[in-house]
């Protein structure tokens, strides 16, 4: 489902703050796998994860996802690419405080001018798999870290992606609320998504259903 041959990823090219976040990278991700990117702050995991969703264009190498090569995409492709076949869930929640819950979600799904009745399907079922429907109708700055972090699922879910990425999904819950993350993640692999975590967290040391650990250091695969 998705292939990365080559990849380099420099930033800052040809000045004195040249740096070269990635190098060489090559990964086959098969659909409905868990792959856990592990590595310390700074390996060069969320560069990778931004480069899969065509947040970033790698400097060299390839990328297929889904039998499309998402490399080089103009903008305007890559954001169509990202709003039907990507769900990203990042290290902040990036909720807006003042909307609920369910406007939170629906967010993602206005460019895509869905009909009104269309988009409250979609919401209706994100929020189901992310066990967060209780809550639909608070206001986001009300809501706890787990709370806000299932609406943060809930919107990543929305759009119906094959995909999902996440970025440091723990670094803002303590443990009992990272658990319930990982029941979560356990719940929608087994309903078919594929699923790429970047971490340094060590409780995804014990993560069953794992398909694969890769292990990142200094932007190259241990």
């Amino acid at each position: 489902m998705i292939k990365l041959k080559n990849i380099y990823k420099t930033f800052n090219q040809s000045t004195v703050h040249e740096f070269t976040a990635l190098k060489d990278i090559s990964l086959s991700i098969k659909k409905n796998e868990l792959i856990i990117l592990k590595g310390a702050s700074g390996s060069g995991k969320s560069t990778l994860l931004a480069i899969i969703a065509s947040l970033l264009k790698p400097t060299s190498g390839s990328v297929i996802v889904d039998n499309k090569q998402v490399a080089k995409l103009p903008d305007l492709h890559a954001s169509k690419f990202r709003a039907f076949e990507i769900g990203f869930i990042f290290q902040s929640f990036n909720l807006f405080e003042y909307l609920s819950v369910k406007e939170n979600v629906s967010v993602t799904l206005i460019p895509l001018g869905l009909k009104q009745d269309e988009i409250d399907k979609k919401v209706k079922r994100a929020l189901r798999l992310a066990n967060i429907s209780h809550k639909q109708n608070a206001v986001a700055r009300d809501l706890s870290g787990g709370e806000k972090q299932r609406v943060a699922i809930a919107r990543a879910l929305v759009n119906d992606p094959k995909i999902i990425l996440c970025d440091e999904p723990t670094a803002n819950l303590d443990k009992k609320n990272s658990l319930s993350f990982i029941e979560v993640i356990k719940d929608l692999k087994e309903k078919g998504f594929t699923i790429i975590i970047a971490t340094h967290d060590s409780i995804f040391d014990s993560l069953q259903n794992v398909d694969k650990v890769v292990k990142i250091q200094n932007g190259e695969i241990k």
